[in-house]
């Protein structure tokens, strides 16, 4: 498998390679993302697509117990040895499964999240219908991308990678077609330090206090997209 196409099914000794540059270059967009997400310590969490399990082990300092599926089995072997001690507690799984067949039970989750891996996802209005059966009613769904839609370099990376970038537009309908309700789409533009906040037809723009550096949000708008079960 080459470069370009490990990026969504990380394979090998490349995979684990780019896993692990992933770990570190995706920080800044996670972390704001997770800014979006009150977690609390009765909370049982799925991250679909959990990539290198950082994320995982950011969300497992609070919650009761945190879950980790991909379906690539680098992903899954780094995840688990990123999480070794948390595993070893009880507080953290990980697993090998597909969005399109989660392999819980219904009403499982308070939370499940998903950074930078929806554009990988196939038929994903049913894969948002999957994700649905597994929360709990009142659940939250949060969606975390380092992009907004497609500009130049996002289309180049779509021909390469067999990717979709989707618009905040895009997933909000797709939830609203899967019957999510309060959905929410939070946009930060880097450049002028701002947040704008969608939600209901509305929109209000607020101050932007995130201070991680990143390059990335010079150029592109990142996203965050929030949704009830």
């Amino acid at each position: 498998m080459g470069f370009f196409e490990n990026m969504g099914n990380p394979q090998g000794k490349l995979g684990n390679i780019q896993l692990k540059s992933m770990n570190k270059e995706h920080t800044p967009v996670s972390l704001w993302g997770l800014k979006h997400l009150d977690i609390s310590p009765d909370d049982i969490i799925l991250d679909v697509g959990c990539g290198g399990g950082m994320n995982i082990n950011r969300m497992a300092q609070t919650a009761k117990k945190v879950y980790g599926v991909d379906y690539s089995i680098e992903s899954v072997n780094l995840s688990r040895e990123v999480n070794e001690d948390l595993i070893v507690q009880g507080r953290v799984e990980v697993l090998e499964g597909n969005v399109q067949s989660l392999p819980f039970e219904d009403n499982t989750f308070d939370i499940v999240t998903a950074f930078e891996t929806v554009y990988f996802w196939p038929d994903i209005e049913k894969s948002f219908g999957e994700v649905k059966r597994v929360l709990k009613p009142g659940g939250m769904f949060l969606i975390g991308c380092e992009t907004n839609g497609a500009g130049f370099f996002m289309r180049l990376c779509e021909g390469l990678m067999n990717m979709t970038a989707y618009t905040d537009v895009d997933l909000c309908q797709f939830l609203e077609n899967n019957d999510y309700k309060y959905i929410k789409a939070y946009l930060r533009d880097g450049k002028s330090k701002k947040e704008t906040i969608k939600y209901e037809g509305k929109e209000i723009t607020i101050d932007d206090d995130y201070d991680h550096f990143s390059f990335s949000d010079r150029f592109v708008q990142w996203m965050t997209v929030t949704a009830i079960k």
